[in-house]
């Protein structure tokens, strides 16, 4: 004791931290017997207990984190019974409930929630339950299956239909050439040549042109001369172009107008071919004047379908001397009104694909001077003709 009382001499620091603990002490176990701090935590000393529970909270420890919502929880239920027994005295005294907006909003998400989580368990439930019973499976299956369907019918319509309750409309298709360079400023460079309109032509006989009338120069006047069809009417003229088309009188043997002809009388198909002696005119405005005549017989025959017939082309050997009547100028002139044509009423034909001597001309030996068919060739034509019919639906 004697050491101890001289060490507390000799250093009063110590007796004074010996005596604040000592207070601290007292102080703690006074503030826990009057209720001040709790008994019920796993550290012996309320004082410790006290200072370590602030510092768990602040410090967000897993089982800090656990005591401290515990320690929430217990007050959000002690709210929650005040709010209720709130509610509860309102109802009895009869006065309106009032809700905060944190209240409200709160159950408002909640709700939106809730439905939310109500709607994708729904859906899930759905999807799941027609998996396990083999109907999503039914289903992607129908409906591939629809949408196969779907494209075999189109592309049968646009491969197969002829003129239907639904036309099917066919624009001119053109292969791509070797540039061919222009030798005269009435056409350009060719750089491609149109094809005949795309359609499941059918084999037709001689009948199927009683309703027929053919339209054009000399060579329409060979083909109303040497062939068979002498079931169909033809107004032809040498010499005819574009541009006297509808004044001309080249109908009834020369002594009727086109246009008398097609105002008295009713024609289901309208064959033209022209082309040959316009060939020193600007294709723009041949192809201007042309449509124009088009647009005219259209008019005046509203129902008929109308074949373009590409301008027949001139012998090989005469094409590579003459400047300006030439295939070239030829091709380009024939692409050119051939992209007028829609597959419903208006049809793009070139008979050249069965005179053709594979270089693009007329065949030598099937002509007399270079430019028409001879007498017995025509025959050729004709038989072009006859398998280049269409379906009685598509006059409809």
């Amino acid at each position: 004791m004697k050491k101890l009382w001289q060490m507390i001499k000799g250093c009063p620091l110590f007796t004074i931290l010996i005596l604040s603990g000592i207070i601290v002490t007292a102080g703690g176990y006074a503030g826990a017997a009057l209720g001040i701090y709790k008994w019920d935590v796993t550290f012996k000393h309320p004082m410790v207990q006290t200072v370590l529970l602030d510092e768990k909270a602040e410090s967000g420890s897993e089982s800090d984190a656990s005591e401290v919502s515990t320690a929430k929880g217990d007050l959000d239920k002690n709210d929650q019974h005040k709010d209720v027994d709130n509610s509860t005295e309102a109802v009895k005294n009869g006065k309106p409930l009032e809700k905060t907006e944190e209240q409200t909003d709160g159950k408002s998400e909640d709700k939106s929630d809730a439905k939310t989580t109500e709607k994708s368990s729904e859906k899930n439930t759905e999807k799941s339950t027609e998996k396990g019973s083999g109907k999503t499976t039914e289903k992607t299956t129908e409906k591939s299956t629809e949408k196969k369907t779907e494209a075999t019918t189109e592309k049968k319509a646009s491969i197969d239909t002829g003129g239907s309750s639904t036309p099917i409309s066919r624009p001119t298709q053109y292969k791509k050439i070797k540039t061919r360079k222009s030798r005269n400023n009435c056409y350009g460079d060719l750089t491609k040549i149109a094809l005949e309109t795309d359609y499941p032509y059918i084999k037709v006989d001689k009948s199927y042109f009683d309703d027929a009338l053919f339209i054009g120069d000399s060579r329409i006047e060979g083909l109303a001369l040497y062939s068979g069809l002498d079931n169909a009417q033809f107004a032809y003229m040498e010499g005819l172009t574009t541009f006297g088309l509808m004044s001309e009188k080249i109908a009834a043997n020369g002594t009727a107008t086109l246009t008398d002809l097609l105002g008295s009388q009713t024609f289901k198909k309208i064959y033209i071919m022209l082309g040959i002696n316009e060939a020193g005119y600007n294709t723009d405005s041949y192809v201007s004047s042309y449509m124009d005549a088009v647009s005219q017989i259209q008019a005046l025959q509203p129902d008929a379908v109308i074949f373009m017939m590409g301008c027949m082309h001139v012998s090989s050997d005469y094409s590579d001397t003459h400047d300006i009547v030439n295939n070239d100028n030829i091709d380009e002139k024939n692409g050119a009104i051939a992209a007028y044509a829609d597959g419903i009423k208006l049809f793009y034909l070139d008979m050249n694909t069965v005179v053709d001597n594979g270089k693009g001309g007329l065949i030598k030996d099937y002509t007399w001077d270079d430019i028409h068919l001879q007498a017995q060739y025509y025959s050729v034509w004709e038989d072009y003709l006859y398998s280049h019919g269409l379906k009685d639906d598509a006059f409809n």
